[in-house]
């Protein structure tokens, strides 16, 4: 009688470590990502003293988990579908920087790409291997979210602006009258609001990584298996909204109703008991927090821009906006196949074709309030193309991953709609925000490639098992 391996084993993999070594390496592996995302090395760093080396060495932590997989077991390097490319748009970076006419400039800038980017990327998917740490990172992810958003609302119900939690919750330029105003439009004076800006001191950035976390909590809120864990997930979900809500972001809060939109058409979330918890949570928005009804009220001057009445002003923001993505458009028309090259169109363009417009005259440079506008215009066709191509194929492949757990394993399928989702989103709050901060980018899509690559491993040892089962 033929006998059955266990999963692994028929790989040629060596056996797993002990258990307490395992546990060390799990432990690693969240710790770095509980500091990651709430941005703690950088914290430590500015608002604590601690030396910018000793800081930068949290990311030794992925080491630890990559020594055991690579070094004790003798796996291999793990070489997710998206990473070609990931490579070929590395290459397409490299390429504009190449020709462009400030070479300089655009070598400087592709460096980020390749500290954050690359090795981070490769980092992330080499140590996190399989779905049961990924789900481990998930709700280590929830937990941070909502400690964030936690934090984000004691700050405003204490009115506590000026105290910055020791760093996770910052408000910029409180001390200056910072925020937006919600005085009526004939007030002689104005009154600003202040807006909170969690770890990161940015109150758009702020928004956009707490969005990016919110569709693995709501998933989880409905699809958990257990009670206790929908009721965790619930009540992140509503600690998250909190952060996102008290960041007056206006693009999040587009890319959030987009990205619940989608999820609802492709029922990943339950149509009645979603709209009930909005329309609560509307309500509570309504009576407690009416500025963010001001704050959206104000979108409606994007109508402006384009109106024939003099007497509709736009915001003033939205004018400032608009100016840098038509300038980055515009850019992108003159050099559209390879772009100016990776950071030029800031520091070389940007003030130039946006002074030409005539909408607002800018006194310094500007980055593109586009991500896609932004890129197009440092890079070209061959930029644009590349990346859309790399998030496009890692999207696809975790819808994919999702529809063939769904009926096997709906764990496995919730690990992989959340992700896809969580993606989505980021996405979306990048049709108004450019590349900064983009570790948080790649460490998403890092993660999101381990779920690709973990789901299509453990399908193919599930097979070999039930082959070898079929055979005895």
């Amino acid at each position: 009688m033929t006998s059955i391996q266990a999963p692994g084993a028929w790989s040629g993999t060596r056996p797993l470590a002990a258990p307490g070594r395992s546990r060390v390496v799990e432990i690693s592996v969240l710790a770095f990502f509980f500091i990651f995302y709430t941005n703690l090395a950088v914290i430590a760093v500015h608002f604590h003293g601690v030396p910018q080396i000793v800081a930068s060495t949290f990311a030794l932590l992925l080491l630890v988990p990559l020594a055991r997989h690579v070094v004790l077991e003798r796996q291999p390097l793990v070489v997710t579908p998206v990473l070609p490319l990931f490579f070929a748009f590395l290459a397409a970076l490299f390429l504009s920087a190449a020709i462009s006419s400030e070479p300089e400039v655009a070598r400087e800038a592709v460096v980020p790409y390749l500290s954050e980017g690359l090795i981070l990327y490769l980092l992330v998917s080499n140590a996190v291997r399989s779905t049961p740490v990924l789900n481990r990172v998930v709700w280590v992810l929830i937990f941070a979210g909502s400690m964030l958003g936690a934090l984000s609302l004691t700050q405003e119900l204490t009115h506590a602006y000026a105290n910055d939690f020791g760093g996770l919750a910052q408000v910029d330029r409180v001390g200056a009258g910072g925020g937006f105003n919600i005085a009526p439009e004939d007030a002689e004076e104005k009154i600003l609001r202040p807006r909170l800006g969690g770890p990161l001191g940015s109150e758009n950035r702020y928004a956009q990584i707490l969005a990016v976390v919110l569709p693995l909590a709501l998933i989880r809120a409905f699809r958990e298996r257990t009670r206790r864990l929908r009721l965790a997930a619930a009540g992140g979900s509503l600690l998250i909204s909190g952060g996102i809500l008290l960041s007056f972001s206006r693009g999040a809060a587009v890319a959030v109703a987009a990205t619940l939109a989608l999820m609802v058409l492709m029922r990943e979330l339950p149509t009645r008991r979603l709209l009930a918890l909005l329309a609560v949570l509307t309500a509570i928005v309504a009576f407690v927090v009416p500025e963010y009804v001001t704050r959206l009220t104000s979108l409606e001057g994007v109508t402006a821009l384009s109106s024939a009445d003099s007497s509709e002003r736009p915001d003033a923001a939205i004018v400032g906006r608009s100016t840098e993505n038509l300038a980055a458009w515009n850019t992108f028309l003159d050099h559209p196949i390879a772009g100016v090259g990776p950071g030029v169109y800031f520091k070389e363009y940007s003030r130039e074709y946006a002074n030409r417009l005539g909408l607002r005259y800018l006194q310094s440079d500007r980055r593109g309030h586009s991500l896609y506008l932004e890129l197009a215009a440092d890079t070209g066709l061959i930029g644009l193309g590349a990346f859309v191509a790399m998030v496009g194929t890692a999207m696809v492949l975790l819808y994919r991953s999702a529809r063939y757990w769904r009926e096997r394993d709906p764990q496995r399928a919730m690990l992989a709609s959340s992700f896809c989702f969580s993606l989505v989103a980021y996405l979306a709050c990048a049709a108004f925000l450019h590349l900064s901060y983009q570790r948080y980018f790649w460490g998403l899509l890092a993660l999101a490639s381990a779920v690709i690559w973990s789901l299509r491993r453990e399908s193919e040892e599930e097979g070999v098992v039930a082959r070898a089962g079929a055979k005895t």
